[in-house]
């Protein structure tokens, strides 16, 4: 025998075999894009559930930083900023002064004076849309929510005065007239409402709180920190390092991750569930593409045997099935992903709409749907892998087929139609 080595001859049997099985084509390729769009519209909807949920606990707990630590006392402070500023891991960090609560009869709701700069401000949620963070003692940045409560137009320049507490304990509290400097759109929705001061307003004003009052539960001018990680792997591990690195031995001491980053909590997303429905979804695909391809190679096992008799390899000829599912694949799978995708933004909705996210968030649930390149890349690579475990035996049925075995075969399928 002969063997071809022609590639070209190779590449021209698959187009015959693809014009001899146009039925088969279509019926391979809309189970391809099926097993495709299950496992986009999977992904989507899951990523979008994750990131909703984070949403609506960032915007509860108004912490968007990875991590963060509260209520430090000076000496804390500037042992934490000095490992901060040497880690490794840490991509960017802000630092904030709370001052004390807003006191004003008017205010229906928690108000607290702080200073922070653009970083801390932005993990707050607070970051003036209009205007600036202040920079003078007697300019303030303020969300709309605080400005209606006291009747006062959210406009730069407005003046606004300002009661808050210096110390709870000796019942000491401070009065100012501002400038409104920065505003944002408030929430009603949302913990507590911010107001932010200067820097230098907060540390001339701010109440030197001991390490012992902060045990005792006081903590006006009391230190904070956000902390932003170059990724999301391993924070647990990140932040108990940056607590041991800055002297931070107590529990409930130190950094503390995020709770809206956790993923494995017990009312969080579940990755057990989620991997059983990838696992059911390669199953179904499997089985669908596995018998269209069994029949089809049955069906055309005379070709293959007429060609293994001229020379063609058992090789060559898996090489031939091989290519056919691959250019099937490579038009179902990119229209599965689109069609994933959509079906998975049209599902986001209904996904994310329950009452724990609506609860939390203290209105209707944020919905947000990522097209993340990852999630399509990883939609297509599982969707491939269950196209090429389907045509195993597809090719291993031509790899090892004799001429006569072919022929017999041929003319058994015969028989049974007749």
């Amino acid at each position: 025998m002969v063997k071809v080595e022609n590639k070209e001859t190779l590449r021209l049997l698959t187009n015959r075999f693809m014009k001899m099985n146009r039925a088969r084509n279509i019926i391979a390729m809309i189970a391809i894009t099926l097993t495709s769009l299950l496992f986009t519209s999977l992904f989507v909807g899951s990523t979008s559930m994750i990131l909703s949920k984070r949403a609506a606990e960032i915007k509860q707990f108004m912490d968007s930083a990875h991590a963060s630590a509260q209520s430090l006392s000076e000496e804390d402070a500037a042992r934490l900023q000095q490992t901060i500023e040497r880690s490794e891991q840490v991509e960017r960090y802000g630092t904030g002064i709370f001052l004390g609560a807003g006191m004003d009869e008017h205010f229906g709701f928690s108000v607290e004076v702080r200073y922070a700069d653009e970083n801390m401000a932005e993990s707050f949620n607070c970051l003036p849309t209009t205007g600036r963070l202040p920079k003078k003692e007697n300019e303030i940045a303020v969300g709309s929510v605080v400005l209606e409560a006291l009747d006062i137009e959210a406009k730069i320049g407005e003046e606004v005065t300002i009661t808050w507490e210096v110390n709870p304990v000796l019942k000491k509290y401070r009065t100012d007239t501002f400038q409104v400097c920065g505003l944002w759109q408030g929430d009603k929705a949302v913990l507590g409402q911010i107001i932010w001061v200067a820097e230098s307003y907060a540390k001339e004003n701010r109440y030197h709180v001991t390490q012992e009052e902060l045990e005792n539960g006081i903590y006006n001018g009391s230190k904070e920190y956000s902390v932003w990680y170059k990724n999301l792997w391993n924070m647990e591990k990140k932040t108990e390092n940056l607590s041991k690195a800055a002297g931070f031995t107590k529990a409930g001491t130190g950094m503390q991750v995020n709770p809206a980053y956790s993923l494995v909590e017990e009312d969080s997303f579940s990755v057990s569930s989620f991997l059983w429905m990838i696992l059911f979804v390669i199953l179904a695909g499997y089985l669908i593409i596995y018998n269209i391809f069994h029949i089809s190679v049955k069906t055309d096992i005379r070709a293959y045997g007429l060609l293994k008799n001229v020379g063609t390899t058992g090789k060559q000829l898996k090489k031939i099935v091989r290519m056919q599912v691959w250019r099937l694949s490579a038009i179902g799978i990119p229209i599965g992903l689109l069609c994933g995708y959509i079906a998975g933004l049209c599902m986001a909705p209904s996904l994310t709409a329950n009452g724990e996210i609506s609860a939390k968030a203290g209105q209707n649930a944020q919905t947000v749907v990522s097209a993340n390149p990852f999630i399509f890349l990883v939609a297509a690579l599982l969707t491939l892998l269950t196209v090429y475990i389907s045509s195993l035996q597809a090719c291993k049925i031509v790899e090892m087929v004799s001429p006569v075995e072919a022929l017999r075969l041929a003319e058994g399928e015969q028989s049974q139609r007749k």
